[in-house]
């Protein structure tokens, strides 16, 4: 190379813009480099921050934050685009092997460095590329990339990049994109160039340099009509996720080349002024350039030659414009000539410095305009790294064993007391859980219900949606449907609601062979007490079993639930509030969310037990009942006033009012069932029956004096033990375990790793310095912009300034993280000179719990043996778990397991997980059958009313029913006690062969024990 002499022009416009005084004055780097500061060359400085801004951008992933103007050159093969990277470059790079061409784009960076010689370029990536070697270079990566991504056809839409630098340069970052390619001669390359075009040219971070020759006409012109299209169709004609760009004219400029042949063309004013006139109004922004004159040939030349030409261009360029111009100017001047002279404002668009200059103009005023915005993301991000910063610092405190036994048993602590008071919802938790955000109402809960992870598939028949509830008016049971409620009110509205679906379930419906076969025992003989013993019990047992069984399933589910949905509330909130830096203990709140897991299932099966066994002594004592008194019935009707008074005797003044109320149900039974029996139906069938029946129609029967059932005991038990989960005495608590537990164990389940901890401080910082550098550097382009600073000297005085309060701030952050050290005992280890090696090593940084991670003698299973933790399989493989994913994946294993063992906890002999199944089918069976039914009577009524009307006769229609004709509904009202007003239930008989048993009241005693 020719050193500065070629290569002068290209700071030659700037340099004119410059006063003699300005460049003399002195400006330091950050390198302690000096050079001289030249007013029009804020070019450096902007670049400087750009180059922050990109290396943050690709360093840390940030490319939807940080919008960073860019630079790229489309256009078709043919326009010239590789040229135009040579007259940056200021040597050849154009490689000219046949069926050879771009495969990716190329990502050129130009770094001014005021170090080298004036004839050096350094190529900085790829390393050990050389300036003369680059064309070749680039023509094999191009053969490379074409052969790895065949599938894609053979382009890559990644850049490659290329890092050059010199003194002579601008700083400037160009993407140089391969050509567009006009019609079908490879439909895949072009489709592939296209896709690749598509991806930049559509992204507004990139400012676009359209290339095109200069003769080319508006019509002909392929590549900008293609690019008009790929950045404004909608939806994308390549798949390109990004909107489409209306407005990327207001960011782009169009170089026009090859205008030697244009001046070959244009001989006389006035046709010049057209074209050109022409050509700038179909695009504007447009500016002209030549490059090349007498068919130079690059391949026929050494790369010095080469070199020579290009840095010659400029001064051949301008003499062949000034000579064409004047040609025109002379023959308009001429005493005939009617052509006009040449326009003088077009000459300052001709010329490849102005070409280059108004490219560097185009990415400098996007970096200007996206100054403020840049600012404000880079103050948001920095604000968002010293956040991490101080995470990492604190993450670093808990490295200490002792520190971190106190902070989780104050978390244990403060999470029992919160379980207890979120029960209650006590005035003290109120604020940390108000109730329009953590209210919910039946319906929001049945929705949370269905999505959680652990329901387990039911089928009840008596279920109702809170769909279906809703549609029920005038229901008090179901006043408090809309209500939102906080903690364990839930409890109760859920009990009100599992009420109201048993009493308001359809009555037991069998046939006479079913009545038959249950009392089995001795056939048709109605004075054989085994027999009607038998048949009551069956009918009692099965009434019971199948309204209640699922029932009681889904009951405890929804229990689960609650409890499950009560520690999701309060984790959620201590961890947010309160313990923040407990976020990543994995292990030790897995370990938590077992414990409560454990203990409240102990309330919930306890819950379970009671309602099992309550069931069942109901069963019992109502067979029981029933049996002795029909035992008495069957001997003689007439003597049954004498029985009742008998009874009378033998009780307590307290049981004389019940007695005489079972003595009426006993007689009503008796006049029913002889009824039945003169008929002809089975005696045993009969009694049954009729007993059943009867006794349903009063809740204070006699029954109840056997059992004396708490009222709604068992949401209320669970109640109580929720609300008093603070004070619970846990057998083998993780709370004991931790106070006993050795610091070896509490750093196993805390994850100690002092290295990887510092680690993440130092990231933390690292990442926070490289901000707010990248700030200071924006700051000082802003500052320039806005003319605040006029001279370098102080401009360096304002980043001295920003620097010295980085230090300040460095130190500052220092100290925290000695302080931390300190407490940790972390201490520095020398490492001493060997004979082999005299230089010293490198200082390393050692703890007690620094290798923890890596100690192959550390045995967890010993080691929870000592610390009382063995006995529990489950937590040692939860110490197994470091990530979330995994230790609540095996949580949510264990969890479903126990759900489904307490599923089948309220189970008699004969229960059955699918014993509801087969009377849903059967029920939505019929449900079709009826609408099936209804339909035809419609379309059967609409036909006889046609029929009529044809007729011209009116008489009135026949009654049509919505159900079939063999179906009734029968209303049954009952009274709670004497002071409770009647509430009717409503229930569907069958009138078939066999019979029925009305549960709505008989069933609601067995509901208020649960």
């Amino acid at each position: 190379m020719e050193g500065a002499s070629s290569t002068r022009f290209v700071r030659s416009d700037l340099n004119d813009l410059a006063s003699s005084d300005e460049n003399d004055s002195i400006l330091h780097n950050d390198d302690g480099l000096r050079k001289t500061w030249e007013k029009s060359l804020i070019d450096p400085a902007i670049f400087k921050a750009y180059q922050n801004l990109r290396n943050i951008v690709v360093e840390r992933g940030l490319e939807k934050e940080l919008i960073v103007p860019r630079i790229v050159f489309v256009g078709d093969t043919s326009a010239g685009k590789s040229m135009l990277v040579q007259m940056f470059l200021q040597f050849p790079s154009v490689f000219s092997q046949a069926n050879v061409g771009t495969r990716c784009p190329v990502q050129y960076v130009l770094r001014y460095d005021p170090t080298l010689a004036d004839d050096d370029v350094h190529i900085i990536r790829p390393r050990g590329w050389r300036p003369q070697d680059l064309g070749r270079n680039l023509q094999q990566e191009m053969i490379r990339i074409e052969n790895d991504h065949k599938s894609e056809g053979g382009f890559r839409i990644l850049p490659f990049v290329v890092e050059i630098a010199s003194k002579h340069y601008t700083d400037i970052e160009i993407l140089d994109l391969p050509g567009l390619i006009s019609g079908d001669r490879d439909k895949n390359k072009r489709a592939a160039v296209e896709r690749i075009t598509e991806y930049y040219v559509r992204d507004p971070s990139f400012m676009i340099v359209q290339l095109k020759e200069a003769q080319q006409l508006v019509d002909n012109t392929y590549g900008m009509l293609r690019i008009d299209e790929l950045c404004t169709a909608e939806p994308a004609l390549w798949g390109s996720k990004l909107p489409a760009r209306k407005n990327y004219a207001q960011h782009m400029i169009t170089i026009q080349t090859k205008f030697d042949a244009f001046m070959l063309n244009h001989d006389n004013g006035s046709a010049t002024n057209e074209d050109i006139r022409t050509r700038i109004h179909a695009f504007p922004n447009s500016y002209f350039t030549n490059m090349v004159f007498d068919l130079y040939n690059f391949a026929d030349h050494s790369y010095d030659e080469n070199v020579r030409y290009i840095a010659e261009v400029p001064e051949r360029e301008k003499e062949a414009v000034d000579n064409w111009i004047d040609r025109i100017n002379t023959r308009a001047n001429s005493n005939e000539s009617l052509y006009q002279l040449f326009n003088q404002e077009y000459r300052s668009l001709i010329g490849i410095d102005v070409v280059r200059k108004k490219i560097q103009d185009l990415w400098s005023q996007a970096f200007r305009n996206a100054i403020p915005e840049l600012l404000q993301t880079v103050d948001r991000l920095i604000q968002q790294s010293n956040l991490k910063h101080k995470k990492a610092l604190s993450n670093l405190k808990q490295q200490d064993p002792k520190a971190v036994r106190g902070v989780y048993l104050n978390y244990i602590e403060e999470f029992r007391k919160t379980i207890s008071n979120y029960a209650a919802y006590r005035a003290e938790v109120n604020n940390m859980f108000p109730l329009n955000e953590y209210g919910r109402t039946y319906e929001e809960i049945e929705m949370e219900y269905n999505e959680w992870n652990r329901k387990q598939p039911l089928t009840w028949r008596a279920y109702l949606s809170s769909e279906q509830l809703k549609q029920i008016p005038g229901k008090k049971e179901l006043e408090a449907l809309n209500s939102r409620y906080v903690g364990a009110y839930h409890f109760g509205r859920l009990q009100e609601v599992f009420s109201y679906m048993v009493r308001s379930h359809g009555t037991l419906d069998r046939e006479s062979d079913w009545f038959e076969s249950s009392q089995s025992l001795l056939y048709g003989v109605i004075s054989d007490n085994k027999n009607t013993e038998k048949a009551i019990r069956e009918s009692i047992f099965t009434l019971i079993r199948e309204t209640f069984l699922i029932g009681v399933c889904w009951l405890t589910q929804m229990y689960a639930f609650l409890t499950d949905h009560f520690s999701s509330h309060v984790k959620s909130a201590l961890l947010d509030r309160k313990f923040p830096d407990l976020q990543d203990h994995v292990k030790f709140l897995s370990l938590v969310d077992l414990e409560y897991h454990g203990v409240t299932r102990t309330f919930i099966r306890n819950a379970v037990t009671a309602i099992r066994q309550e069931r069942y002594l109901r069963m019992v004592y109502v067979t029981y009942d029933l049996c002795e008194t029909l035992k008495k019935l069957v001997k003689s009707f007439s003597s049954m006033a004498n029985t009742i008074e008998n009874n009378h005797d033998n009780d307590n003044a307290d049981d004389d009012q019940d007695n005489e109320r079972l003595g009426e149900q006993i007689l009503n039974s008796a006049k029913d069932a002889v009824s039945k029996i003169v008929t002809g139906t089975n005696p045993g069938m009969a009694i049954a029956t009729s007993v059943a029946s009867h006794l349903c129609a009063d809740k204070t029967s006699k029954t109840n004096g056997y059992v004396q059932p708490r009222d709604k005991v068992a949401h209320l038990y669970l109640t109580i033990q929720i609300q008093g989960y603070k004070s619970k005495s846990i057998e083998n608590s993780l709370q004991n375990r931790l106070q006993h537990m050795s610091d070896r164990n509490v750093a196993r389940m805390a994850n100690i790793n002092i290295k990887r901890s510092r680690q993440e401080v130092f990231d933390a910082r690292e990442e926070v310095d490289q901000l707010e550098e990248t700030r200071d550097s924006i700051e000082n382009v802003k500052s320039l912009l806005d003319n605040e600073y006029m001279n370098g000297k102080r401009l360096n005085a304002n980043s001295d300034k920003n620097r010295r309060i980085r230090v300040v701030v460095a130190n500052k952050r220092d100290r925290e993280l000695h302080d931390i050290e300190k407490k940790l005992k972390i201490q520095e280890r020398h490492k001493r000179k060997t004979k082999q090696n005299t230089q010293h090593q490198v200082d390393d940084q050692v703890s007690t719990f620094d290798t923890i991670e890596n100690d192959k003698e550390f045995s967890i299973e010993s080691d929870l043996d000592e610390d009382s933790m063995s006995e529990n399989e489950d937590e040692h493989e939860l110490m197994q778990y470091d990530d979330k994913t995994s230790s609540e994946t095996y949580l949510l294993g264990i969890f479903r397991a126990h759900d489904e063992e307490d599923l089948r906890l309220g189970f008699l002999e004969g229960d059955s997980l699918d014993a509801d199944v087969e009377f849903v089918q059967q029920r939505q069976q019929q449900q079709e059958n009826e609408r099936s039914s209804v339909a035809s009577n419609i379309k059967m009524n609409i036909q006889t009313t046609n029929q009529i009307s044809e007729e011209h006769i009116t008489p009135s229609l026949p009654p049509s029913s919505s159900v079939s004709s063999e179906h009734a509904v029968v209303s049954t009202t009952v009274a709670a006690n004497d002071n409770e007003a009647p509430t009717e239930v409503t229930t569907s008989q069958v009138v078939t062969e066999g019979t029925l048993i009305h549960t709505g009241s008989v069933l609601s005693e067995l509901d208020s024990a649960i």
